[in-house]
């Protein structure tokens, strides 16, 4: 009986290290401290949507990050390069959006390999990573560390690739933001544009206006990175 218990315990403890520890690590409490607004990042794109989306953020000065798919920046190089001549953030997110924890270490590698190297290819270096679903393995906390990547979760996660009702939306949003928060839309969705994002952005603008980030260099400043 106690074998068998040692045995589970020691199991349990060998998951921990290999799938719970790096979640943890991967999703460490952002705080911008002596920052009092609110910062946008983009998961999934780029898309048809992301320069519209481009458009409302310089209308209002505010600045974003933008976390990209490889199988997506390559076929919007042009908007890539729009990013960043307009001084938002570029961060990873892999060459596909396929969930981490299903794919094997060396699988995950090549991914974020091959992902990286189309951003060089455009002579960007991304400066951040976001993993897809937020699900941090050891193979992405040894690529970003080998390539100096800081990795940025979120404070607040709106579910917006839910398709759910604008005001509803735009209700959470509201409630998620606050100082030094960060929060998650997406211009793009398993390869597709979300017009919600498109749609939501403007209203969040009008009413968090005062509040979003206006930084040139958005993400620089946080702990936790």
């Amino acid at each position: 009986m106690e074998k068998g218990l040692l045995i589970f315990m020691g199991l349990g403890g060998l998951a921990f290290i290999v799938w719970g520890l790096p979640l943890v690590l991967g999703r460490k409490k952002l705080v911008r401290r002596g920052f009092k607004g609110t910062f946008l990042t983009f998961d999934d794109g780029p898309s048809e949507v992301t320069d519209q989306l481009l458009d409302v953020l310089q209308a209002c000065q505010c600045q974003a990050c933008f976390f990209l798919l490889g199988e997506e920046v390559v076929k919007r190089k042009e908007t890539l390069k729009r990013i960043r001549e307009e001084g938002h953030g570029i961060g990873l997110h892999g060459y596909s959006h396929k969930h981490p924890l299903k794919m094997t270490y060396w699988e995950q590698k090549k991914d974020l390999e091959r992902a990286y190297q189309i951003f060089k290819q455009e002579g960007i270096c991304p400066n951040y990573y976001r993993a897809p679903h937020g699900a941090y393995t050891w193979a992405s906390l040894i690529f970003c560390k080998r390539h100096g990547l800081k990795i940025v979760h979120w404070t607040g996660l709106v579910g917006d690739w839910e398709l759910q009702e604008e005001k509803i939306l735009l209700d959470r949003l509201v409630k998620l933001s606050g100082p030094g928060h960060v929060l998650v839309l997406h211009d793009g969705t398993k390869g597709k544009a979300n017009p919600l994002c498109k749609a939501l952005v403007p209203l969040l603008v009008e009413d968090l206006s005062r509040k979003l980030a206006t930084s040139p260099a958005p993400l620089e400043g946080w702990t936790g990175l």
